[in-house]
């Protein structure tokens, strides 16, 4: 992983690469940024005609000096009263990308000439130490990045700086863990191979575990994740990981995430176009994990506890079928519609598990849930929908500090009545109308009166090239942040 430090704006450039940032309408350098230039060549005022400085868009020279070859790059910033740490970071990616390309093994990024707006020094700092940690991330057996040293030239005292480094090159390390398991082909990532290696990844951090088996499961009438699950010869597993638990007064949050490890569709199963990327169904519970360690090691003055039901949705001999009516363990019943609308059930069932062991002042469950919030939202904003205002407003809060947006989504009797079943209490699918809407609504049935968020991220953890200039391809670890900022929304209100 790429390590990111920071110094003053003095002195000579010894890094492989200069970056210099620049807003629309920027004339000329700043007096900082031209002294650097010159140090380092002198070629970026030359790049600045004509230099339109959309956000994004580069200029790069290459000069030979001595032994080694140097870049310059000018960076567009945009509008500067747009600046914000998300805008900034999509800039940054791109650059970091290009410098890839190029083979920079070093960076130096003046910093200060970021600074716009409501963004201040320490805000950019975080915002290019995510953006560079996450684009140097590389899939498997892909070619490691060139770049593994980014240093940011800021006249703020390091002292200032260094605990925003701090936290997103922590943030940085499990949004990368959970892009690995994210990515990783299901025949590799089985419950039992991920449920392990996460509890043995959260114990480092000081996290008390345990992983509940399928006779545990049932024990617990957790009877959505057992049918999910029976189709597959990999047995169900679900894994719950604690943090600060000893001081009862400090409020309880519970985040659930959707862990199927690979979803088929079961007997309802999916076109096969687009079936390999099915491998991502767990995103939501390896987000929840990797927030739950963050809130550990941020020391975030609140009890957390995740929970990841994970599972197999397959069309085995002892696959749920069509037809079938289950009984979860809130006690409710549900007639199964689809088999492919199986997330729902995994998570009424831990959403219920939740409420009845641990009391929590709220729940957030979070899943990749349908593929109509993506139609509705696209691949950049995930749909939010739950019981408490409150906690919706924080999460919009939360998603414009991350960079991770949200958007709320209604949810009243009207759609628990689409969702009312003949058979049954309810049943797993209410149609393609209002779909994103109504599959949460049947986890919130678990939830009852206790404060929920439900998230859904189906369109937002996977990127197929469209997102912002950091992310590579594939996974993105999209919800990670989002988690952390709300609990850390939580826990300075007390």
């Amino acid at each position: 992983m790429i390590h990111v430090g920071v110094r003053p704006p003095t002195g000579s450039v010894t890094e492989n690469a200069l970056v210099l940032g620049v807003y629309r309408g920027t004339r000329r350098l700043s007096v900082v940024a031209s002294r650097l230039d010159r140090s380092f060549g002198g070629v970026a005022a030359l790049l600045m005609d004509g230099f339109k400085a959309d956000r994004g868009e580069t200029r790069i020279a290459s000069l030979k000096r001595g032994r080694r070859l140097v870049h310059t790059v000018l960076l567009g910033l945009g509008d500067r009263t747009q600046a914000n740490a998300e805008n900034l970071a999509d800039a940054a990616g791109v650059a970091a990308r290009l410098l890839i390309t190029h083979r920079a093994p070093s960076v130096a990024v003046y910093l200060d000439d970021t600074v716009a707006g409501t963004l201040d020094a320490g805000a950019a700092a975080h915002a290019m130490a995510k953006a560079f940690g996450l684009a140097t991330y590389r899939v498997g057996k892909s070619p490691a990045a060139s770049l593994t040293r980014a240093t940011l030239l800021c006249a703020q005292p390091a002292r200032s700086i260094s605990p925003h480094l701090r936290r997103a090159q922590q943030l940085v390390a499990w949004m990368t863990r959970v892009r690995d398991w994210v990515n990783q082909p299901a025949n590799v990532l089985t419950p039992s191979v991920f449920t392990d290696d996460a509890r043995s990844a959260l114990v480092k951090h000081g996290l008390r575990c345990r992983v509940l088996t399928e006779r545990a499961i049932a024990q617990e009438g957790m009877n959505g994740v057992l049918a999910v699950g029976g189709g597959s010869r990999q047995a169900p597993r679900f894994l719950i990981a604690e943090y600060g638990m000893a001081n009862t007064r400090r409020p309880l949050v519970c985040l659930v995430g959707k862990g199927v490890m690979f979803d088929s569709g079961g007997i309802s199963i999916k076109p096969w176009e687009h079936m390999h990327e099915m491998k991502s169904d767990m995103a939501g519970a390896a987000s929840v994990l990797a927030a739950t360690s963050l809130a550990a090691q941020s020391k975030l003055p609140l009890r957390v506890v995740a929970l990841a039901p994970c599972v197999e949705n397959m069309p085995g001999g002892g696959a749920f079928r069509p037809g079938d009516v289950i009984t979860l363990a809130s006690g409710k019943t549900v007639e199964v519609l689809s088999t492919d609308a199986e997330g729902r059930l995994i998570l009424a069932d831990a959403v219920a598990y939740a409420k009845s062991h641990y009391r929590p002042d709220v729940i957030v469950d979070m899943a990749t849930l349908t593929g109509g919030v993506l139609i509705a939202l696209g691949t950049r904003i995930a749909g939010i929908m739950g019981n408490s205002p409150r906690d919706i407003d924080d999460m919009r809060a939360a998603g414009d500090r991350s960079g991770e947006p949200v958007w709320p989504l209604p949810l009243d009797d009207r759609f628990e009545a689409m969702i009312k079943g003949d058979v049954s209490d309810y049943k797993n699918y209410g149609g393609r109308n209002a779909s994103p809407i109504t599959a949460g609504a049947l986890i919130g049935t678990s939830a009852g009166t206790t404060r929920w968020v439900h998230i859904d991220i189906a369109g937002s953890s996977w990127n197929d090239g469209t997102g912002p200039g950091y992310q590579t391809r594939g996974a993105t670890a999209s919800g990670v942040d989002l988690l952390l900022r709300y609990l850390e929304i939580l826990a300075a209100r007390g």
